[in-house]
């Protein structure tokens, strides 16, 4: 059975001239993502629609970048997932705390990297000393590629539930 159609916001696109219609740093809010014809943010109708046609009651989100299983987000919602559940489950799956067993699965250089970025996140933030006490975030882990280039169906989706492969790539400068 195919995978629903994504939202127009959700979908990746690898064409040049057509881009991801979203922008949205993984590491802030889903609140802070825009249009990328203008820098407008989205509106709470926007937000409202439903993620997938015909709407589904949960869709799983995975991406080759992310270094564990356990870092699937899953949006539910029984009413059709919308597309600001699927950012919401996006965004709580980035911003945990690693755990032990997930830090020390990285060898020593990729430990060396996001601790980098974990340092210059704490320091920058509003409140250093809550945003280090919070610890290495899975954002952290992702080092540069943190910004939402859209959603594809997973090739391999044999579950009831819709499984959709994320797209992530570096800030645009």
């Amino acid at each position: 059975m195919p995978s629903p159609g994504l939202h127009l916001f959700l979908q990746y696109s690898q064409h040049a001239v057509q881009r991801c219609a979203l922008l949205w740093d993984l590491r802030e809010p889903p609140a802070s993502a825009r249009h990328a014809s203008a820098p407008s943010p989205l509106s709470e109708f926007e937000l409202s629609q439903h993620a997938t046609n015909p709407p589904v009651a949960c869709l799983r989100v995975t991406c080759g970048i992310f270094p564990e299983d356990s870092w699937v987000a899953e949006a539910w919602n029984g009413l059709g997932v919308t597309v600001r559940d699927v950012l919401d489950a996006i965004h709580t799956t980035v911003y945990t705390q690693i755990t032990y067993p997930e830090w020390y699965k990285l060898c020593p250089k990729q430990q060396h990297r996001v601790n980098l970025v974990f340092d210059a996140r704490w320091r920058r933030s509003a409140d250093p000393a809550r945003a280090r006490e919070m610890g290495v975030l899975r954002a952290d882990c992702l080092l540069r590629h943190v910004s939402f280039a859209g959603m594809t169906a997973a090739p391999d989706n044999k579950s009831e539930d819709s499984t959709y492969l994320l797209t992530v790539g570096h800030p645009k400068r």
